[in-house]
């Protein structure tokens, strides 16, 4: 029976990194691109929900969609909001 030694086996924080992740940004990078991105989803439903009001050609199907993806992009923010906060205040109430 052959035993590794601890940690070969365990990935790394890089390892798993997805196309769009860059090793080495900080949490606060992540955090104001993932903001930067939900803001740019407000703003393009925006514009379709002007444009369809104001009887541009815009398919109705389209401006759903933007108006929803907008939606559950802030929803999740939201989310992770709520559970940073959590942390947060998990962290205030440990006693050292």
């Amino acid at each position: 029976m052959r035993i590794d030694a601890i940690g070969q086996n365990i990935p790394t924080a890089t390892s798993g990194a997805t196309a769009t992740e860059q090793p080495g940004r900080s949490f606060g990078q992540t955090i104001k691109q993932a903001l930067s991105e939900v803001n740019k989803l407000q703003s393009d439903a925006d514009e379709v929900a002007t444009r369809f009001a104001s009887g541009d050609a815009v398919e109705i199907h389209q401006a759903m969609i933007a108006m929803q993806k907008a939606s559950t992009a802030l929803q999740f923010t939201i989310q992770v909001r709520n559970k940073i906060i959590e942390a947060y205040q998990e962290i205030m109430r440990t006693q050292v």
